[in-house]
């Protein structure tokens, strides 16, 4: 009887620790469901943001290797324009003549005057008697304190003082044209450098209409209205109207053009291996060639 009743007595226990039991099992299996889905979620937030950081490091390599690229074209354009500049543009400036040829021009200066007469008689070569010319340069101190402000703090605005003088004396009157319209468009697009100056053939041209007269054709320049033989037009950015020019006009649409890329390089930081002086006789250079230009002088591509 005392056995019936401790059994009796311990039924009611055992049931509640099996209770306890299963709800604690219940509350594992979801604790481990929830951390197993946990887990998941943070595998594959991580792979999300690998994946993420890989492409964003690829494209950034992508960018990087682009920029060095443009890098290197940049200072190609940089090196070719300098070479042409200092090929076609004295290196130093004027020295005194050795005491010798001095001398030798003295010499030949009095015999020239004193006997004159007779060796152009006797028929003797003159080319002793002529004077010895070299080409000389000397800087403008107003001109080069003018560009030495400007370069301080470079800018395209044509309110400095040293570009609104090459506007004035240089770019206005190259790209005067009898065309006027025209030809303030294409300084705005030299400006904004979206000019583009193409070669054409000769082959035949489609039929236009009558409003299409005004770009030109292989025969006539839309600059000058003149008959002349067109190698080359010039288009305005993504336009697809072209205009027909002459050597001529060509020729002072690209001094100008030449004139700004050199500029654009200093406004940019590109022209770094030369001193103040240097790039000013660079700028003169091109001056000279606008000069050239706008009096008629051209170099025409054969």
């Amino acid at each position: 009887a005392l056995i019936k009743c401790v059994c009796l007595r311990s039924s009611p226990d055992l049931k509640l620790k099996d209770e306890e039991c299963e709800r604690l099992s219940k509350i594992r299996d979801q604790l481990g469901q929830e951390l197993e889905e946990l887990t998941a979620s943070l595998f594959e937030e991580a792979h999300k943001m690998v994946r993420e950081a890989n492409i964003k490091q690829s494209t950034a390599e992508k960018q990087l290797k682009e920029a060095h690229g443009k890098i290197d074209v940049l200072q190609a354009e940089v090196a070719a324009l300098k070479t042409l500049v200092l090929s076609t543009s004295p290196t130093s400036p004027c020295h005194d003549l050795p005491g010798g040829a001095k001398a030798a021009f003295k010499k030949g200066h009095g015999r020239n005057k004193s006997t004159s007469s007779a060796m152009l008689g006797s028929g003797q070569d003159l080319s002793a008697t002529q004077p010895i010319v070299r080409d000389c340069r000397e800087v403008d101190s107003q001109l080069f304190s003018e560009f030495k402000v400007w370069k301080e703090d470079p800018s395209l605005d044509k309110t400095s003082s040293f570009l609104e003088r090459v506007y004035r004396e240089d770019i206005y009157p190259c790209l005067t044209f009898s065309k006027s319209e025209l030809g303030s468009a294409i300084l705005e697009a030299v400006e904004r450098n979206t000019l583009s100056v193409e070669p054409v053939g000769f082959q035949p041209l489609p039929v236009v209409k009558a409003s299409a007269v005004e770009c030109g054709g292989p025969k006539k320049c839309a600059l000058s209205g003149q008959t002349k033989t067109c190698k080359h037009r010039i288009k305005f950015g993504d336009s697809s109207n072209s205009f027909y020019v002459s050597p001529f006009c060509r020729y002072r649409i690209t001094s100008v053009c030449n004139f700004f890329t050199y500029i654009r390089y200093i406004n940019q930081g590109l022209v770094k291996q030369q001193d103040a002086e240097q790039m000013f006789w660079e700028v003169m250079q091109l001056r000279r060639e606008m000069s050239f230009a706008k009096l008629g002088y051209y170099k025409e591509e054969l």
